[in-house]
């Protein structure tokens, strides 16, 4: 279901030859905002610079690498920019040099200030992915998971002074296939958030699409999900803690103990199943390796014990069968 308000008929829509001749920047980092990025080249807008994070080190070496947005717009032959500040006034200066139409940011991760949202005169349209004025903040799609929601979807707002705050411009809602974690929802909104900007950016910029406000008495704040968040609460129900791997088992990872020392558990589904053994119990149902949960139980897929590698869980069970009956914390 997509929301987009109109404006009355006599608006003056955008031409091929205007549509070349407005200038667009682009603020993004991660690989979910590289569909956007590449929709908007495909499309034929002008993109006058795209802005990113500075390069990191990572892996063990350390070893500088370019962000994902970076790396799509070289490939693309797009101009760049690192800045590792925004405050930084010789860096702006330069962008209001762009003569801008318009910016697009898509999970740029750093603020953007108010003289940069001004400077350009459609201003600066967001994608974010929920259906706000629900999951504002930093890890909506995670939440929406872990809240145990059938739906989320994308929304194409208007950025303002405030955290996801800004009016919406269209919105398209989405149903969370069965057992999708939040990478594999991560991967789908990111073009479902491009092809939104595709349907729309036009639209707003001829005056077609109007902005609504937000409800902010609707609004729920996210926060961004650390270590101990992932730490499983087995006497949780089993749909619970199924809800919460797949929500943080990518980042920042969902983990029990056994024997004194971190289980990382990266897959696992619920079973409708009642058992009469406490909860965190470790049990073999079938070719199943379960774990009884305040109701149902939890069969493990994939897991991985500190200082260990990933494995199935019958493969860690057939080297480690003290496993079957421990009871996990």
């Amino acid at each position: 279901m997509s929301l987009i308000v109109s404006a009355p008929r006599s608006a003056i829509r955008l031409t091929v030859a205007s549509r070349t001749e407005s200038r667009v920047v682009f603020f993004g980092t991660p690989l979910f905002a590289v569909p956007a990025l590449r929709r908007l080249v495909d499309d034929g807008w002008p993109i006058a610079a795209v802005v990113t994070a500075p390069d990191r080190p990572v892996g063990r070496r350390m070893r500088m690498t370019p962000s994902p947005v970076k790396s799509a717009a070289l490939e693309l032959g797009l101009p760049v920019w690192t800045p590792s500040t925004l405050k930084d006034d010789e860096v702006f200066v330069r962008f209001s040099e762009l003569q801008l139409t318009v910016g697009i940011v898509v999970a740029y991760g750093k603020l953007i200030g108010q003289r940069y949202l001004d400077a350009a005169p459609r201003g600066f349209l967001n994608i974010h992915p929920s259906l706000l004025p629900a999951y504002r903040g930093p890890s909506p799609i995670q939440s929406a998971i872990l809240d145990g929601c059938a739906n989320t979807g994308v929304s194409l707002m208007q950025l303002d002074a405030e955290m996801d705050h800004g009016p919406v411009v269209a919105q398209e809602t989405w149903e969370i296939p069965r057992g999708f974690d939040a990478v594999m929802c991560e991967d789908e909104l990111s073009r479902l958030g491009a092809d939104l900007l595709a349907r729309s950016l036009s639209e707003y910029l001829d005056g077609s699409l109007l902005p609504v406000p937000q409800n902010d008495a609707l609004a729920t704040i996210t926060k961004k999900f650390e270590r101990p968040d992932g730490r499983i609460a087995w006497t949780d129900t089993a749909t619970s803690v199924t809800n919460r791997i797949r929500a943080l088992a990518a980042n920042p990872g969902t983990w029990t103990t056994w024997n004194g020392r971190a289980l990382n558990i990266h897959h696992a589904h619920a079973i409708d199943v009642s058992s009469s053994e406490a909860p965190g119990t470790v049990t073999l149902r079938g070719t199943e390796v379960c774990v009884v949960c305040g109701e149902g139980m939890v069969a493990l897929e994939t897991i991985q014990l500190e200082g260990s590698t990933r494995q199935q869980a019958r493969d860690f069970v057939n080297g480690r069968p003290a496993f079957i009956g421990a009871v996990l914390s």
